[in-house]
């Protein structure tokens, strides 16, 4: 009797198992072909996968920038993302809708967003919810995202728990204004994409036209990103005050 329980618990965790699975490749699945008109994204698979899914290259038009982003794709069918309360939707924000959804329950331990923070790459998590579609054939997914660079990169060890609706159907909201092409996941990536490079001490502008982005100044009048200056302050004081060493050092200037 007891063989036959025993067996039966393990044919039940393989039965559960199995439908894991199967729904991390369709949410994976998902997210690949949801992304594609505006990434090539390259799959982490088997023992390479140590905490990414994605490593994805923005593509403006037909040309890819070089621009690296990460992503981690999460599949559940268990949960009810809820709109967040309090959220505005600034014109300089990227306007996409936002929800809440309970991150405790998503596997994402603290030694993964330490590696995270150590790849100084503008990171995400990405959410692929299993839904049943409302005329009761097949399911119906949707695909919400949550910034972590700007988190990671300030120090902060508190995440707000806001994620942004990123799918319309099976459209991928790069821009919140097509015709404009201004805000969506396009201008996230660019404010982590300076993050990322403020934080290594660099104040290389990001022309946004690189990514298609028809917002913020093509050239910043002073070559930095203003609003993210105080943010990294000390970084960039740092680089500035290693670089006029050396230079006084070695060029005499």
């Amino acid at each position: 009797m007891g063989k036959r329980k025993a067996e039966d618990a393990n044919d039940e965790q393989y039965k559960k198992s199995t439908l894991q699975a199967r729904t991390g490749i369709k949410g994976e699945a998902f997210f690949e072909s949801l992304v594609a008109d505006y990434a090539l994204p390259h799959h982490i698979v088997g023992p390479k996968d140590i905490g990414l899914d994605f490593v994805c290259e923005w593509v403006c038009g037909e040309k890819p920038t070089g621009i690296l982003w990460a992503a981690q794709v999460k599949t559940r069918s268990d949960i009810v993302p809820r709109p967040a309360e309090g959220r505005d939707r600034a014109d300089d924000l990227n306007r996409l809708e936002q929800f809440t959804i309970p991150v405790s329950r998503l596997g994402i331990d603290g030694k993964t967003l330490q590696y995270w923070k150590g790849l100084c790459l503008p990171t995400y998590l990405f959410v692929v919810i299993c839904t049943e579609a409302s005329d009761h054939k097949g399911e119906r997914l949707d695909c919400y995202y949550r910034r972590f660079t700007p988190e990671l990169t300030t120090g902060k060890e508190e995440y707000p728990n806001v994620f942004f609706r990123v799918s319309e159907s099976s459209r991928f909201l790069a821009f919140a204004n097509e015709e404009h092409r201004t805000g969506g996941f396009a201008r996230d990536l660019f404010i982590d994409y300076l993050r990322c490079m403020y934080y290594k001490g660099s104040i290389a502008y990001l022309n946004p036209r690189t990514l298609g982005l028809g917002q913020f100044p093509e050239k910043d009048k002073g070559v930095i990103f203003g609003p993210l200056f105080n943010d990294y302050r000390d970084q960039i004081c740092e680089t500035y005050a290693r670089t006029k060493g050396f230079l006084e050092q070695h060029c005499g200037c």
